[in-house]
């Protein structure tokens, strides 16, 4: 049975990453295995707006006031997993959140969890560390994969990703292929496709206008695209394509 890693955190639209898990477990026979982590490193950073605010020492009555809201956080996602239908039991832990993440993909195949519209450190370092598939989710819930799209650049990220993602969802056989503002040479993907019996339709965008990419991209059920770990620090400072396109996707994100 495959197995999707389902990651709570502060995330913005969480009915939506409860509802994509749903659709994993009753439509693709996921076991899915909901994560709620305590992260110490909490005790020396906290996030107000976006920004780290750093503290000289502990303060009791602040952690206090935390541990309260923790507790009702845990108790709202549990009511909210028994309302949706999710088997698993809410499991809670304590420590480093990719740590943690890093332990627990040792027995799953998949790691579920919500972006909001600007990645924070926490996320891009499980991006960075994380071996096995994620799936973003942000304002859209996974409910379909009728049309699957693959940001094309004929580069060897994405026919990792396409190999991890056709291993993990073999019922899926029609992708459309999307290369933005380049012309490919050659597409070896519509090959390695072709040869795992699965048909993939190619386009072409070109365009300076952003929301224009965007559009087209958020028309698909869920988006495929290359694992950038290697490179995110770069991308994100320049603001090039990559970050952007997962950030600012209302479609679900596979990165493999």
């Amino acid at each position: 049975m495959r197995k999707a890693l389902l990651l709570f955190g502060n995330e913005v639209e969480r009915e939506h990453i409860v509802e994509s898990a749903v659709f994993l477990q009753n439509q693709y026979n996921f076991e899915i295995i909901p994560l709620y982590i305590n992260d110490i490193s909490r005790d020396h950073v906290i996030s107000t707006s976006g920004e780290g605010l750093l503290m000289g020492g502990r303060s009791p009555v602040l952690f206090r006031g935390w541990e309260s809201i923790e507790k009702t956080d845990i108790k709202n996602i549990t009511n909210l997993l028994k309302i949706k239908g999710i088997n698993g039991e809410l499991l809670v832990d304590i420590g480093l959140i990719t740590d943690i993440v890093t332990e627990k993909m040792k027995i799953c195949d998949l790691l579920l969890m919500s972006k909001n519209e600007v990645f924070s450190e926490k996320i891009l370092s499980i991006l960075k560390g994380n071996y096995k598939s994620i799936i973003f989710i942000g304002e859209r819930p996974l409910k379909n994969m009728d049309t699957v799209a693959i940001a094309n650049d004929d580069g060897v990220k994405i026919n990792r990703s396409c190999y991890h993602f056709t291993a993990l969802f073999p019922e899926i056989n029609n992708f459309t292929s999307i290369s933005i503002n380049k012309k490919l040479e050659e597409n070896s993907l519509k090959h390695y496709l072709d040869n795992k019996g699965k048909s993939l339709s190619h386009e072409d965008i070109y365009s300076d206008n952003y929301d224009n990419i965007m559009t087209k991209i958020d028309s698909y059920d869920l988006f495929i695209m290359g694992n950038l770990s290697r490179s995110y620090f770069f991308e994100k400072i320049i603001g090039k394509n990559g970050i952007k396109l997962i950030e600012k996707s209302k479609s679900p994100v596979f990165i493999g």
